[in-house]
């Protein structure tokens, strides 16, 4: 996977992610995540608090480790958070966050070691069995092609061959459970 495959991929999933974020709620004056995401839902590693390594984090260590990602995240170094500093260390955060899972992907999935992911190796041998009952499940007349309407009627899966062909339940047009 290149690189502007993975960037791409990790700038739509944090376009997903921000909204779904933004209506979790609140529950003070920052909301549930604080500036920059400095208060509940995310916690560091106990290493990253354990500053001198000795196997205990003191108050002080937890306080420089809070104030050290504030003042990264205050990239004028006014001493406050701009909406666009809090977005930027956001997408940081995110894109780091699936950078590590692609690279989990790509070491998991990898099956001939050559350090990237074929077609195959990504969605894996049930995905490609699952993709042709889909196929078969939106050909509604069975004629080996998709038309538009055939795509747009969209098919709920039903067991192993995939949806409905009997002109019942959901995909007749008529709503659940049509006659």
């Amino acid at each position: 996977m290149t690189k502007k495959m993975i960037a791409l991929t990790a700038a739509i999933a944090a376009g997903l992610a921000l909204p779904a974020l933004a209506e979790r709620g609140h529950d003070g004056p920052h909301g549930m995540m604080g500036p920059a995401g400095f208060g509940h839902g995310e916690r560091p590693a106990f290493s990253e608090l354990d500053a001198d390594g000795d196997g205990t984090v003191t108050a002080e260590e937890f306080k420089a480790h809070r104030q050290a990602r504030f003042d990264a995240a205050d990239a004028d170094g006014d001493g406050q958070l701009s909406a666009e500093e809090m977005t930027a260390a956001a997408m940081a955060r995110i894109e780091a966050r699936m950078a590590a899972r692609f690279a989990n992907m790509v070491e998991f999935r990898d099956q001939d070691g050559s350090g990237g992911l074929t077609l195959a190796e990504i969605e894996g041998e049930d995905r490609g069995a699952r993709m042709e009952r889909m196929f078969r499940a939106m050909d509604r007349n069975g004629d080996g092609v998709l038309s538009g309407e055939e795509m747009a009627q969209r098919p709920m899966m039903h067991g192993p061959e995939g949806g409905r062909h009997d002109g019942k339940g959901p995909h007749d047009g008529k709503g659940m459970g049509g006659n």
